[in-house]
């Protein structure tokens, strides 16, 4: 079997964060939930050691530290950070992240944005 790319998915981690542009949003840190899908292109063939594969914890552990800084007006801002941080990671050729707010409105599930990015062509 061929395996023409590999996917790391990340998908709804939440954080707290101080985001928003309205005074409402800016009163307490908000959930947003992040989710994340780096793309390894080629068939190497790893082993079983993290150490030879893209580890989803650098991923996670970045998303986390954005609830350390200060506050961020977008979920565009936001988005952006977690793409380049991801694409600059060893062997990724694309990514791409959605940003969601779960609690902004009553009558929907969430408002989000999504960014999607390569290098080298990708």
């Amino acid at each position: 079997m061929a395996v023409t790319e590999k996917t790391i998915v990340v998908r709804n981690l939440e954080i707290l964060l101080s985001i928003g542009v309205h005074d409402r949003e800016k009163v307490a840190p908000q959930r947003l939930l992040v989710s994340v899908e780096a793309t390894i292109p080629g068939d190497r063939d790893e082993g079983d050691d993290v150490g030879s594969t893209l580890d989803y914890d650098r991923i996670c552990d970045f998303i986390r530290s954005l609830s350390l800084r200060p506050h961020v007006e977008l979920q565009e801002t936001v988005a952006r950070r977690v793409l380049e941080f991801t694409l600059a990671l060893p062997g990724v050729s694309r990514a791409r992240v959605e940003t969601r707010k779960p609690d902004i409105f009553d009558d929907c599930d969430y408002v989000g944005v999504r960014l999607s990015g390569g290098r080298g062509g990708a």
